[in-house]
């Protein structure tokens, strides 16, 4: 039997970095991961209306530096962005430091993708209108293979099923291939639908 390896995790510290940079002792090593991870779920929920991309953190013993990546910057005034900053020292004693940064291309990003397909599925419209948009977008932009895998009870159906939509070449193999990956689920009144998505941006030369 084959064994699926995460494509991100398969090429760290190879062609792509780590989304929190930070170092620890053993004995605060738990307590600085569920600081990262009680920051990123809070961050999620608090913009999950809004396309959101990577959220990078970097940490040391007294400060945290959190990059949030948006496909448009939107207008935060002074209040919400101190109340944004309170309410995430819950999770830590550190003092915050937040930053807006605006995706380059967010035609290309797998987090923004899964956004419009998730946002599509949970309100019981056709996805299929906007795969052929992405579709159209991405191969313009010299995107070499998209795949993307729906599962689940996909438009209410009583039996559960998976629609595969595969464009191109899927190298994931090769680990100097540049390739995406993010994996998600929408909830939906009949259950939770499984979304994966690929792109492959073509080979790193080393």
């Amino acid at each position: 039997m084959s064994k699926k390896v995460n494509p991100y995790l398969f090429r760290l510290n190879l062609n792509r970095n780590w989304n929190s940079f930070w170092y620890s002792k053993k004995s605060c090593y738990s307590e600085y991961l569920l600081e990262d991870f009680y920051i990123r779920n809070y961050l999620e929920k608090y913009f999950k209306k809004k396309p959101l991309g990577k959220i990078m953190i970097f940490k040391n013993i007294n400060y945290i530096f959190i990059i949030i990546y948006l496909k448009k910057i939107p207008n935060i005034n002074k209040l919400n962005f101190s109340n944004l900053k309170k309410e995430l020292s819950i999770f830590t004693d550190k003092s915050l430091y937040l930053n807006f940064k605006n995706i380059s291309v967010p035609d290309l990003d797998v987090k923004i993708i899964f956004f419009y397909i998730k946002k599509k599925i949970e309100s019981r419209k056709s996805y299929k209108g906007i795969l052929k948009n992405i579709i159209s977008k991405i191969f313009k932009l010299k995107c070499l293979g998209l795949k993307i895998i729906i599962n689940g009870r996909i438009n209410g159906n009583i039996m559960t099923r998976k629609q595969i939509f595969f464009y191109g070449k899927i190298p994931l193999q090769k680990i100097c291939s540049n390739i995406r990956y993010y994996s998600g689920t929408a909830q939906t009144f009949y259950g939770s639908i499984g979304i994966k998505i690929w792109i492959y941006l073509g080979d790193f030369i080393y």
